[in-house]
């Protein structure tokens, strides 16, 4: 039996955030193809070795990219914690989530000690507004290419959204596809809601449409795509506006208005009965990487899914997402009312296909 590891940024759980939804999900389809990896705690490490060692070893990773001192000497403290690593526990395959900051040297220390890489990064951060380079301190998105650089060791990068799958290919990165579906608790979770909301379909019809927005807040992305949103709508006429998700309290000073309910974040029964009650969802975020993980989830719930192109990516094709390029065309969906019905969306084949590589790199 090979001798797996593996490291997550993110604790799995299938009712958690958009990363440890992603996680759990992983988890699961390792646990398909019968793989047993252990973590990889290179947290609690305390890496051997001088201040001073650590920094030259730094400043040689970067003498052509103008790092801070700080950053000199955490780059060669956490090499120095990856070689402990691998020197101590001889892995014979890595796999790799926590595709950030300094984890990123991760691919650089196992690819000189010839440890295989499977990289599922939960998006590329290089592509994230507000993102800075550990390395060379520049803004997103000027740092692309020294992510890509790290992911280029790698054998295998999954990636979650079509978009990244695509770039990853054409910079030379054998790359695949893995869209994100729930884990089988999740899964469970929103087929219900499904099964109730086609209960309630011969309910009387109101006169007002509740249109929820459901999110992870802390991401700013999210944060600054939805306050955008809500100045364009906050006055519609015979619209109740329903916020719900991680950090989502944050909005409840700055709209007010009687049809607009902030709920901040809900237990799994509270977040059941919105999706339930709701008539659609309305999704817009900023330019950023990855893929959204609720709008797959929405759609599973049976709920229509309204979105702009960028919270769109990898799912347009998909029955039951409506997308629009401008705030008119929001409006003009709104208002006519006529949403698209989700179709039951089913396990993807990219999994299974993830599941048969997984089961080439490990099968003895």
């Amino acid at each position: 039996m090979p001798n797996i590891y593996k490291h997550a940024h993110f604790l799995p759980d299938a009712f958690g955030h958009g990363g440890n939804k992603r996680a759990s999900q992983i988890d699961h389809l390792l646990s398909e193809a019968r793989i047993e990896a252990k973590q990889a705690d290179l947290s609690n490490t305390i890496a051997t070795g001088s201040k001073l060692s650590f920094y030259l070893s730094g400043l040689q990773q970067t003498k052509t990219l103008r790092a801070g001192n700080k950053n000199n000497y955490a780059i060669g403290r956490y090499k120095a914690i990856f070689e402990q690593f691998v020197k101590q526990h001889k892995p014979d395959l890595f796999i790799w989530e926590s595709t950030v900051e300094y984890n990123l040297l991760l691919a650089e220390v196992l690819y000189k000690h010839h440890v295989p890489v499977v990289a599922l990064p939960h998006n590329l951060e290089s592509l994230v507004a507000g993102n800075k380079s550990v390395f060379s301190n520049k803004p997103s998105p000027q740092w692309l290419f020294e992510e890509l650089d790290y992911l280029k060791l790698c054998k295998k990068v999954f990636t979650i959204s079509r978009e990244e799958h695509w770039l990853l290919s054409n910079y030379g990165i054998d790359a695949a596809y893995l869209p994100y579906y729930p884990a089988p608790a999740a899964e469970d979770f929103l087929k219900q809601i499904r099964q109730k909301r086609e209960l309630a379909s011969n309910k009387t019809e109101n006169t007002e449409q509740n249109i929820l927005l459901l999110g992870t807040f802390h991401n700013q992305p999210t944060l600054t795509g939805f306050s955008e949103l809500l100045q364009q709508i906050q006055t519609i006429k015979g619209i109740n506006i329903h916020i719900a998700g991680f950090g989502s309290e944050v909005l409840k000073d700055k709209f007010p208005a009687e049809n607009i309910r902030v709920w901040g974040s809900v237990d799994n029964n509270t977040l059941a009965q919105l999706i339930a009650d709701s008539d659609c969802a309305v999704i817009h975020q900023q330019p950023s990487g990855g893929a959204l993980t609720r709008i797959p989830e929405l759609l599973i719930a049976g709920l229509p899914v309204i979105a702009n192109t960028h919270a769109a990516r990898s799912c347009d094709l998909v029955t039951g997402i409506m997308v629009y390029d401008s705030y008119d065309e929001l409006k003009a969906i709104l208002s006519s009312g006529n949403f698209t019905q989700p179709s039951v969306l089913k396990r993807p084949a990219e999994e299974q296909r993830f599941i048969s590589y997984m089961k080439t790199l490990t099968t003895v």
